[in-house]
Protein backbone atom coordinates (compact mmCIF):
# COMPACT_ATOMS: atom_id res chain seq x y z
CA UNK A 1 0.00 0.00 0.00
CA UNK A 2 1.28 3.42 -0.92
CA UNK A 3 1.65 5.82 1.93
CA UNK A 4 -0.50 8.95 1.64
CA UNK A 5 1.38 12.11 0.74
CA UNK A 6 2.48 14.09 3.75
CA UNK A 7 0.03 16.73 4.88
CA UNK A 8 1.40 20.14 4.00
CA UNK A 9 2.12 22.30 7.01
CA UNK A 10 -0.46 24.92 7.82
CA UNK A 11 0.51 28.23 6.33
CA UNK A 12 0.51 31.18 8.72
CA UNK A 13 -2.49 33.41 8.48
CA UNK A 14 -1.53 36.71 6.82
CA UNK A 15 -1.32 39.70 9.13
CA UNK A 16 -4.19 42.14 9.03
CA UNK A 17 -4.66 45.75 9.99
CA UNK A 18 -5.80 46.21 13.56
CA UNK A 19 -8.64 48.49 12.53
CA UNK A 20 -9.99 49.22 16.03
CA UNK A 21 -6.52 50.27 17.13
CA UNK A 22 -5.93 52.24 13.94
CA UNK A 23 -9.21 54.13 14.35
CA UNK A 24 -8.47 54.78 18.02
CA UNK A 25 -5.10 56.26 17.18
CA UNK A 26 -6.64 58.37 14.43
CA UNK A 27 -9.16 59.70 16.92
CA UNK A 28 -6.42 60.53 19.43
CA UNK A 29 -4.48 62.33 16.71
CA UNK A 30 -7.62 64.17 15.55
CA UNK A 31 -7.36 62.92 11.99
CA UNK A 32 -10.40 63.23 9.78
CA UNK A 33 -11.77 60.61 7.41
CA UNK A 34 -10.59 62.73 4.49
CA UNK A 35 -7.04 62.73 5.83
CA UNK A 36 -7.08 58.98 6.43
CA UNK A 37 -8.46 58.38 2.94
CA UNK A 38 -5.71 60.55 1.46
CA UNK A 39 -3.06 58.61 3.41
CA UNK A 40 -4.28 55.13 2.48
CA UNK A 41 -5.96 55.75 -0.86
CA UNK A 42 -8.98 53.82 0.43
CA UNK A 43 -12.15 55.47 1.79
CA UNK A 44 -12.50 54.78 5.50
CA UNK A 45 -15.97 53.31 4.94
CA UNK A 46 -14.35 50.56 2.86
CA UNK A 47 -11.48 49.73 5.19
CA UNK A 48 -13.02 46.51 6.49
CA UNK A 49 -13.20 45.09 2.98
CA UNK A 50 -10.21 46.66 1.26
CA UNK A 51 -7.57 47.84 3.71
CA UNK A 52 -5.03 45.04 3.90
CA UNK A 53 -1.22 45.02 4.13
CA UNK A 54 -1.21 43.68 0.58
CA UNK A 55 -3.21 46.67 -0.70
CA UNK A 56 -1.07 49.30 1.03
CA UNK A 57 2.47 50.06 -0.03
CA UNK A 58 5.28 50.08 2.51
CA UNK A 59 5.77 53.80 1.99
CA UNK A 60 2.09 54.48 2.66
CA UNK A 61 2.16 52.30 5.78
CA UNK A 62 5.21 54.12 7.11
CA UNK A 63 3.59 57.50 6.41
CA UNK A 64 0.40 56.36 8.16
CA UNK A 65 2.34 55.13 11.20
CA UNK A 66 4.32 58.38 11.30
CA UNK A 67 1.27 60.60 11.36
CA UNK A 68 -0.33 58.32 13.98
CA UNK A 69 2.86 58.50 16.06
CA UNK A 70 3.12 54.74 16.40
CA UNK A 71 5.50 52.02 15.07
CA UNK A 72 4.40 50.54 11.73
CA UNK A 73 4.18 47.02 13.15
CA UNK A 74 1.73 48.20 15.82
CA UNK A 75 -0.85 48.75 13.07
CA UNK A 76 -0.93 45.01 12.33
CA UNK A 77 -2.04 41.96 14.27
CA UNK A 78 -2.17 38.24 13.67
CA UNK A 79 -5.76 37.01 13.32
CA UNK A 80 -6.58 34.62 16.13
CA UNK A 81 -4.38 36.43 18.64
CA UNK A 82 -5.64 39.01 21.11
CA UNK A 83 -5.26 42.67 20.24
CA UNK A 84 -3.27 44.66 22.72
CA UNK A 85 -5.26 47.87 22.39
CA UNK A 86 -4.42 51.50 21.74
CA UNK A 87 -2.08 51.83 24.72
CA UNK A 88 0.79 50.41 22.67
CA UNK A 89 2.23 53.76 21.65
CA UNK A 90 2.76 57.05 23.43
CA UNK A 91 0.34 59.91 23.19
CA UNK A 92 1.10 62.09 20.19
CA UNK A 93 2.56 65.54 20.58
CA UNK A 94 -0.37 67.97 20.44
CA UNK A 95 -0.68 69.39 16.97
CA UNK A 96 -0.92 72.91 18.38
CA UNK A 97 2.49 72.45 20.00
CA UNK A 98 3.96 71.21 16.71
CA UNK A 99 2.53 74.24 14.92
CA UNK A 100 3.86 76.56 17.64
CA UNK A 101 7.35 75.10 17.29
CA UNK A 102 7.21 75.41 13.51
CA UNK A 103 6.25 79.08 13.68
CA UNK A 104 9.07 79.78 16.13
CA UNK A 105 11.46 78.30 13.58
CA UNK A 106 10.17 80.45 10.74
CA UNK A 107 8.68 83.86 10.08
CA UNK A 108 5.43 84.70 8.33
CA UNK A 109 4.58 81.89 5.93
CA UNK A 110 1.74 81.03 3.58
CA UNK A 111 -0.61 78.45 5.16
CA UNK A 112 -0.33 76.16 2.13
CA UNK A 113 3.46 76.22 2.32
CA UNK A 114 3.38 75.52 6.05
CA UNK A 115 0.98 72.60 5.66
CA UNK A 116 3.21 71.18 2.95
CA UNK A 117 6.33 71.56 5.10
CA UNK A 118 4.66 69.82 8.04
CA UNK A 119 3.22 67.15 5.72
CA UNK A 120 -0.25 67.96 7.01
CA UNK A 121 -3.60 68.08 5.30
CA UNK A 122 -4.85 71.71 5.18
CA UNK A 123 -7.76 70.84 7.47
CA UNK A 124 -5.30 69.57 10.05
CA UNK A 125 -3.43 72.88 9.94
CA UNK A 126 -6.70 74.75 10.35
CA UNK A 127 -7.60 72.73 13.45
CA UNK A 128 -4.13 73.09 14.93
CA UNK A 129 -4.17 76.85 14.33
CA UNK A 130 -7.55 77.19 16.05
CA UNK A 131 -6.30 75.18 19.04
CA UNK A 132 -3.06 77.19 19.27
CA UNK A 133 -4.90 80.48 19.00
CA UNK A 134 -7.20 79.50 21.86
CA UNK A 135 -4.29 78.24 23.96
CA UNK A 136 -2.26 81.42 23.55
CA UNK A 137 -5.27 83.53 24.46
CA UNK A 138 -6.02 81.53 27.61
CA UNK A 139 -2.45 81.08 28.83
CA UNK A 140 -1.71 84.79 29.26
CA UNK A 141 0.97 84.25 26.63
CA UNK A 142 3.20 87.05 25.33
CA UNK A 143 2.42 85.75 21.85
CA UNK A 144 -0.61 85.79 19.63
CA UNK A 145 -1.30 83.79 16.48
CA UNK A 146 -2.13 85.86 13.41
CA UNK A 147 -3.87 84.00 10.58
CA UNK A 148 -5.01 85.35 7.23
CA UNK A 149 -5.67 83.76 3.86
CA UNK A 150 -2.09 84.45 2.79
CA UNK A 151 0.01 84.28 5.95
CA UNK A 152 0.27 82.74 9.39
CA UNK A 153 2.71 83.94 12.03
CA UNK A 154 3.30 84.73 15.69
CA UNK A 155 3.18 88.27 17.01
CA UNK A 156 3.69 89.91 20.38
CA UNK A 157 0.61 90.44 22.51
CA UNK A 158 -0.37 94.11 22.23
CA UNK A 159 0.18 96.27 25.30
CA UNK A 160 2.94 94.26 27.00
CA UNK A 161 5.66 96.70 25.94
CA UNK A 162 5.43 100.44 26.35
CA UNK A 163 5.91 102.74 23.40
CA UNK A 164 9.27 103.80 24.86
CA UNK A 165 10.40 100.18 25.14
CA UNK A 166 9.35 99.52 21.57
CA UNK A 167 11.20 102.61 20.37
CA UNK A 168 14.32 101.53 22.25
CA UNK A 169 14.14 98.05 20.76
CA UNK A 170 13.67 99.30 17.21
CA UNK A 171 16.15 102.17 17.36
CA UNK A 172 18.79 101.19 19.93
CA UNK A 173 22.38 101.71 18.85
CA UNK A 174 23.36 98.18 19.91
CA UNK A 175 20.76 96.73 17.58
CA UNK A 176 22.35 94.48 14.96
CA UNK A 177 19.81 95.45 12.29
CA UNK A 178 21.11 97.17 9.17
CA UNK A 179 20.39 100.83 8.56
CA UNK A 180 17.06 101.43 6.95
CA UNK A 181 17.12 103.25 3.59
CA UNK A 182 15.93 106.45 5.28
CA UNK A 183 18.59 106.20 7.99
CA UNK A 184 21.35 105.53 5.47
CA UNK A 185 20.21 108.47 3.34
CA UNK A 186 20.10 110.82 6.33
CA UNK A 187 23.58 109.75 7.50
CA UNK A 188 25.10 110.14 4.02
CA UNK A 189 23.51 113.58 3.55
CA UNK A 190 24.77 114.67 6.96
CA UNK A 191 28.30 113.58 6.14
CA UNK A 192 28.18 115.27 2.74
CA UNK A 193 27.04 118.63 4.10
CA UNK A 194 29.51 118.48 6.99
CA UNK A 195 32.48 117.83 4.71
CA UNK A 196 31.44 120.68 2.40
CA UNK A 197 30.86 123.02 5.34
CA UNK A 198 27.18 123.45 4.51
CA UNK A 199 24.51 124.01 7.17
CA UNK A 200 23.19 120.78 8.60
CA UNK A 201 19.52 120.18 7.85
CA UNK A 202 19.01 116.74 9.43
CA UNK A 203 15.41 115.64 9.72
CA UNK A 204 14.11 115.90 13.25
CA UNK A 205 12.59 112.44 12.92
CA UNK A 206 15.97 110.92 12.01
CA UNK A 207 18.05 112.59 14.72
CA UNK A 208 17.02 110.18 17.53
CA UNK A 209 17.55 107.19 15.24
CA UNK A 210 21.03 108.30 14.19
CA UNK A 211 21.96 109.22 17.75
CA UNK A 212 20.88 105.83 19.08
CA UNK A 213 22.97 104.14 16.41
CA UNK A 214 26.05 106.14 17.43
CA UNK A 215 26.27 108.05 14.14
CA UNK A 216 25.80 111.54 15.64
CA UNK A 217 27.99 113.45 18.06
CA UNK A 218 26.74 112.83 21.61
CA UNK A 219 26.57 116.55 22.44
CA UNK A 220 25.93 119.77 20.60
CA UNK A 221 23.93 120.37 17.43
CA UNK A 222 23.42 117.46 15.02
CA UNK A 223 26.78 116.51 13.50
CA UNK A 224 28.48 113.29 12.47
CA UNK A 225 30.13 111.44 15.32
CA UNK A 226 33.86 112.34 15.53
CA UNK A 227 34.81 108.66 15.41
CA UNK A 228 32.79 108.24 12.23
CA UNK A 229 34.56 111.15 10.53
CA UNK A 230 37.93 109.78 11.65
CA UNK A 231 37.09 106.25 10.45
CA UNK A 232 36.22 107.62 7.01
CA UNK A 233 39.47 109.60 6.84
CA UNK A 234 37.63 112.93 6.87
CA UNK A 235 39.48 114.23 9.94
CA UNK A 236 42.99 113.67 11.25
CA UNK A 237 41.77 112.97 14.75
CA UNK A 238 38.72 111.29 16.29
CA UNK A 239 38.32 114.44 18.45
CA UNK A 240 36.93 117.12 16.13
CA UNK A 241 38.11 120.67 16.35
CA UNK A 242 41.59 119.81 17.66
CA UNK A 243 44.82 119.38 15.73
CA UNK A 244 46.45 115.95 15.99
CA UNK A 245 48.96 117.16 18.60
CA UNK A 246 46.22 118.53 20.85
CA UNK A 247 44.16 115.39 20.40
CA UNK A 248 47.13 113.28 21.54
CA UNK A 249 47.59 115.45 24.60
CA UNK A 250 43.87 115.27 25.42
CA UNK A 251 43.91 111.51 25.08
CA UNK A 252 46.78 111.32 27.59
Amino acid sequence: MTDPPPHPPDLPTPAAFDLPYLRARALQCRLTDDELTALTGIPTAEWEARLTPQNLSSAAMIALAHILNTPPDSLLYQPGTPRTGPHRSPQPTPQAAVLHAALIETGPVHPDDLASALEWHPTRLTRAAAALKTHLAQANSPQRLICTDTTIHLAATPGLLTSRQLDNLHHAGHCAASLSPNEATAAARLLHRTVLGLPVDASAAQIPRLTNRGLLAPVGPPAPHPDLLFALGLTASPITGLPPESATTAAQ
